[in-house]
């Protein structure tokens, strides 16, 4: 069985060609890392883009060879978020996603022994855009879709993203949830947006999720949660112990939090072998996968290596490597 990164990016050149003409509009857009970090984290992103970023996220031979050197056979590629392009509303939002999914149906057609993708959708301009160009996109072999945390200031759970869980479910898509910069202040500083911020915003999306009935409506999704699922593994038993105890907890969940777990799968992106250990034991091995972030500088190395140095068995490493993933995109 092949080892796969189910969390590996990638980038289409070519929605440069709409991004950069709605950058001269607006030039302070949502999109730009000055209203996260200071100017010190900002320089260095674009000097890393420029030296390395932008050849890993886009160049197959690139990837190809890094794959060999960290013991991977297949990638599951997807845009990041700031490829999203959330901040592009209307029919320029639309024809941004679309070129996004066409590039990347190509870049997989033309070597579907090493890459297989997930898209993007303009969740920006509400659920039934979103659902139709998911539709769109599975028929051009994409195996779903990846989406932020939130959009703007709206959470995934909102009525008016119901159209789009509707399709996901119907449609048998994967929706990977990879988190964008909290807007929390107090992140700002020292790179936090990313390092804390990103879990926190995983967990508070993924708790909505599970209290807001949505597996419940649609008991059929398979949401893949980025860098471990945040905090949630970890924060379930105080969420479980309010659904215990609290009312307003259990409006749309019949069932305890930890019960939706069946719908979720953690990559093993923790920088703590230990923690990956745990998680296996908390979520089941079944739900666990391997993933990189790649090519970004807080991915996970070597990652074949840190899940066999991570102590599991011989089963559940074979399960987060290459067993639980295969099975997701139906290999």
């Amino acid at each position: 069985m092949p080892n796969i990164d189910l969390h590996h990016h990638i980038f289409i050149p070519e929605t440069e060609t709409i991004a950069s003409k709605e950058r001269e509009q607006r030039p302070q857009h949502a999109d730009s890392f000055e209203g996260f970090f200071p100017a010190e984290s900002s320089q260095h992103n674009q000097k890393l883009f420029k030296a390395n970023w932008r050849e890993q996220l886009a160049d197959a031979d690139r990837k190809r060879k890094d794959m060999v050197d960290d013991r991977l056979d297949m990638a599951l590629v997807s845009p990041s978020p700031p490829h999203f392009y959330y901040w592009i509303g209307g029919s320029a939002g639309n024809d941004i996603a679309r070129m996004t999914n066409d590039g990347i149906s190509a870049f997989c057609k033309a070597d579907p022994d090493h890459f297989r993708g997930i898209g993007n959708v303009p969740l920006q301009n509400g659920g039934e855009p979103a659902a139709a160009e998911l539709e769109r996109a599975m028929g051009l072999g994409l195996l779903g879709c990846v989406v932020s945390d939130r959009v703007g200031a709206q959470a995934l759970d909102e009525p008016q993203f119901e159209p789009f869980w509707a399709a996901a479910e119907r449609l048998g898509a994967l929706v990977m949830i990879h988190p964008d910069f909290a807007d929390f202040r107090p992140l700002f500083p020292y790179y936090m947006a990313n390092h804390i911020g990103n879990p926190l915003s995983t967990t508070v999306a993924a708790t909505r999720l599970i209290l807001s009935g949505h597996f419940e409506r649609y008991p059929g999704l398979k949401v893949i949660l980025s860098h471990a699922g945040g905090n949630l593994p970890w924060a379930i038993g105080r969420v479980q112990h309010a659904w215990n105890v609290r009312p307003e907890t259990k409006v749309h969940t019949p069932h305890p939090p930890r019960h939706y777990f069946k719908n979720l799968y953690f990559d093993v992106i923790t920088f703590n072998q230990s923690a990956v250990r745990w998680m296996v034991q908390e979520v089941g091995a079944d739900h666990v996968v391997c993933g990189t972030d790649y090519p970004y500088d807080m991915m996970q190395e070597r990652v074949v290596d840190y899940v066999e140095g991570s102590g599991l068995t011989a089963e559940e490493t074979e399960k987060v490597l290459s067993g639980n993933t295969s099975k997701l995109i139906g290999l």
